[in-house]
């Protein structure tokens, strides 16, 4: 028999996982339906911002820009313990393409647009003082800089919190659940969910008056499932980042390309700095998406042009990472496409294309305001803007930290290292965290990772985690370093077969997804460094 639910929404990306929250959060029967992990997809594989987007003022994307520095504002508020501000320092050289008066005016135009949700005010830098804050910047032809301060983010952290607070609110929550079925009928949708993880399970037949298409790069793929005749929605975007040993010691950096004028970001995460991003036309299947050898080495040769100091191997890339941005289809240049959402409503489907991750509330808030409408139904109002997500009790990552470390002192195999590390990934969920971490604590420390055994019990228990991936890649925040994500495999994947009971072979099998994953990367990576 059919489950019966007000609304199904399809993607456990940040979209889905928004909306999801939402809906329970006004009174309505949520189901959350995610083919693979919460937040698996590209709401992982972000550049880590919650920002306004500086660079979308060249294209006059104004309102954009005002709705995403409120938007930020909401996000520091609700969950300070995963979006926290960074200052920024945008380089000025002679000869560049974008002179340095012209960035300063950007600057304050930007300021001003931010009006009372601004961080700081901007302000000018000399060379000197310039260096002073980062003295591994080339000198030569160095005249100053902007400063200014935007956000960063723990962007899978981010998305799972929602999930997790759906969940609170008595969503139902799938994940390794692909829609295989989607039937429009008179009166609402039925959907047939497999399970990916194991396929000779019974499927799952879900009934909603309505289904919220979040699915991200796989919108139009849902859309087809679901019979919808005429054109794509999407114009999808592929994006790569690398990771390489930290370059700057705390700022981030607004830099442009020497070959095309291209924008990008060196942003400071621990001991890496993650370098990015790329934007090229996508045309293949979103969970095929790999980074390309020429995007990498585009990437690799701009950090040696700005860091000629540093050796080879001292700028070593340890990871490699792309996602699909679900950019609203337009033509022209995939530079000024613009990263606005668009929904279209067909029957009882409403899908979302476009959108930026730091307008995900506002986005979500519109679409199921959308969804409402088809319906009839009135609901309490959006209440998201208010609502602190589960962890953000402890207050800012620092004030996380400061209470992890007091309650440290009573657990006997938790020192301030690991207090710290966990005190800024739970908030103010670290002391459901602690428990499972002083009844199981055993440690594998190897090669840049450090894994408790009870991080790992509380990912598969209260986390949503199925598979290895889930707790490497995104609930033990082990993503930037493909060495300790290696190194960590094979202990990670034995203790959650202990807490999951899994079978031997399921362990095994588990690892050598990850060792494919990695074994392919590097082959990506190697092949750069000779262009």
């Amino acid at each position: 028999m059919a489950e019966r639910y007000d609304l199904a929404v399809i993607g456990g990306g940040i979209l889905g996982t928004g909306v999801a929250r939402d809906a329970a959060l006004r009174g309505l029967r949520v189901a959350l339906v995610e083919a693979g992990d919460i937040g698996g997809g590209t709401s992982s594989r972000t550049s880590k911002l919650v920002h306004g987007g500086l660079r979308y003022l060249e294209h006059f994307r104004f309102a954009l820009v005002r709705e995403s520095l409120a938007e930020r504002a909401v996000l520091l508020r609700v969950a300070p313990h995963l979006v926290w501000p960074c200052p920024f320092l945008v380089p000025h050289y002679r000869g560049q393409r974008r002179p340095g008066w012209y960035v300063e005016a950007g600057l304050r135009l930007y300021e001003r647009l931010a009006g009372a949700h601004r961080l700081g005010r901007t302000g000018s830098l000399s060379a000197k003082q310039t260096l002073e804050l980062e003295p591994e910047l080339p000198r030569e032809d160095l005249t100053g800089a902007g400063l200014f301060l935007e956000a960063r983010m723990d962007d899978a952290r981010l998305c799972l919190e929602n999930a997790l607070d759906a969940a609170a609110l008595g969503a139902d929550v799938f994940t390794h659940r692909p829609v295989v079925e989607l039937k429009r009928e008179a009166g609402g949708c039925r959907l047939t969910v497999a399970d990916a993880i194991d396929p000779a399970a019974p499927p799952l037949v879900l009934e909603a008056a309505a289904v919220v298409n979040a699915a991200g790069p796989w919108a139009d793929r849902v859309r087809r499932l679901a019979g919808v005749r005429g054109g794509n929605v999407l114009r999808p975007s592929r994006g790569t980042h690398i990771v390489v040993p930290a370059l700057t010691r705390k700022n981030a950096l607004l830099l442009t390309a020497h070959r095309d004028g291209r924008v990008f970001f060196v942003l400071p995460e621990g001991p890496w700095s993650l370098v990015g991003t790329t934007e090229g036309d996508y045309r293949g299947e979103p969970e095929a998406c790999l980074p390309t050898v020429s995007e990498v080495a585009y990437l690799f040769k701009e950090v040696r042009r700005r860091w000629p100091s540093r050796s080879l191997s001292q700028l070593e890339v340890r990871r490699a990472l792309a996602g699909v941005r679900p950019l609203a289809r337009a033509g022209g240049p995939l530079g000024r496409v613009s990263r606005e959402d668009r929904l279209r409503v067909e029957d009882r489907l409403v899908t979302i294309a476009g959108g930026k991750y730091t307008n995900y509330r506002a986005v979500a808030e519109r679409a199921l305001d959308r969804a409402l409408a088809l319906l009839g139904k009135t609901a309490r109002p959006c209440g998201t803007r208010e609502r602190p997500l589960p962890g953000a009790g402890a207050g800012t990552r620092e004030q996380a930290q400061a209470q992890a470390r007091a309650r440290a002192l009573e657990l006997q195999n938790l020192g301030n290292q690991d207090a710290d590390r966990l005190g800024a990934r739970y908030g103010g969920l670290f002391g459901g965290a602690a428990l499972l971490v002083e009844q199981f604590p055993a440690l594998h420390e190897k090669a840049g990772a450090r894994v408790l055994e009870g991080e790992v019990a509380y990912a598969v228990r209260h986390e949503l985690a199925r598979r290895l991936d889930d707790v490497l890649l995104r609930r033990l925040g082990l993503w930037g370093d493909r060495h300790a994500i290696r190194h960590a495999a094979v202990p990670v994947a034995l203790w959650m077969a202990k807490h999951l009971e899994w079978p031997r072979s399921r362990s095994t099998e588990e690892v050598r997804r990850i060792e494919l994953m990695l074994d392919g990367e590097e082959r990506i990576i190697s092949s750069s460094q000779d262009l």
